[in-house]
């Protein structure tokens, strides 16, 4: 391989580590602010992803291509996702959580959520024609090529804009507004909270609302460059996790973690794939290597951004 084209390659690899960071710490924000607020390691949240890219999707392709088609699929993306969040939340997590259970218990609970959730999709969509692997009908379109081999495109610029903006919005909402110091202070003692005067339980839906709505923002951005079926969120979950546990369920951490994942996976991959000849179906293996030394030798996360600027004002 001649050494402009692996240099491009190598570009290239950047370029879509990035986009694929990005959407990767996007996925962990609404894991995040769910498991601070309402401490559920809830894997269901990859199958919000899925329902809300498949609500994208249908709701693009009855509005017809364009801007009008994009705008309505990202609503309906928002809407499904946080719907679905909310409606798991009532249903299972929170009549549990009333009970006592611990967060062992609530994550035994979110992997029989999103059973439920995967396999009804699956169902309609193996019984409806072309609903089996979808993506929106309005692509994702190029803005600039470098050396005719690799390009810039809009769903980049989406995937890395979007990131940044909802990191910062997360991390103002929950420091500088009345809301995210209800939010923080049902998260550390609900019970006094709830004594202080906070409705906590507007709290904890407003938490799965916005969690949920992250979660089909994502699913909107994923099947506008890339094709969807009913188990992608299932596959994307070792992502989230990992980019949420690297950057100690903070707001910049989980971008920071994503980033630093996407960019691992891309890059390694394509090296990996042009001097060794292994192929990239091995990109999972970095994100779970990740995961791993994280859980080992500091569970309680790399980056923590929101706890130092925390610990000075203090």
């Amino acid at each position: 391989m001649a050494g402009s084209a692996i240099l491009y390659g190598l570009l290239g690899a950047v370029i879509d580590g990035l986009r694929a960071g990005s959407l990767y710490g996007l996925m962990g924000l609404g894991l995040t602010l769910i498991f601070r607020v309402a401490k559920v390691p809830n894997f269901a949240y990859a199958e919000y992803v899925t329902y809300g890219a498949y609500a994208a999707y249908l709701a693009a392709a009855a509005s017809g291509a364009g801007a009008a088609g994009l705008l309505a699929g990202l609503a309906a993306a928002l809407a499904v996702g946080a719907l679905a969040a909310l409606v798991s939340d009532e249903a299972a997590f929170k009549p549990l959580w009333r009970r006592g259970a611990t967060p062992l218990h609530l994550l035994v609970a979110s992997i029989g959520v999103s059973l439920v959730l995967r396999y009804t999709l699956l169902a309609v969509s193996a019984s409806t024609a072309g609903l089996l692997q979808v993506a929106l009908p309005e692509r994702s379109s190029v803005v600039a090529t470098m050396g005719g081999i690799v390009s810039l495109e809009t769903s980049h610029l989406l995937a890395i804009g979007s990131a940044a903006v909802l990191a910062l919005a997360l991390h103002w909402l929950f420091t500088r507004t009345r809301t995210g110091k209800a939010m923080r202070a049902t998260a550390s003692n609900p019970v006094l909270a709830r004594v202080s005067g906070i409705n906590i339980y507007n709290v904890r839906r407003l938490a799965w609302l916005i969690g949920g709505g992250l979660a089909g923002l994502s699913g909107f951005i994923y099947s506008y460059y890339y094709y969807v079926d009913p188990e992608t969120g299932w596959f994307m979950l070792l992502w989230i996790f990992a980019a949420a546990t690297m950057g100690g369920f903070t707001f910049y951490g989980s971008i920071i973690s994503g980033i630093i994942l996407g960019l691992a996976e891309q890059v390694v991959s394509f090296l990996a794939n042009t001097y060794l000849g292994l192929s990239t179906a091995y990109a999972p293996v970095i994100a779970l290597a990740a995961l791993i030394l994280v859980l080992m030798y500091r569970p309680e996360g790399v980056i923590r951004l929101e706890a130092l600027a925390l610990k000075k004002r203090v």
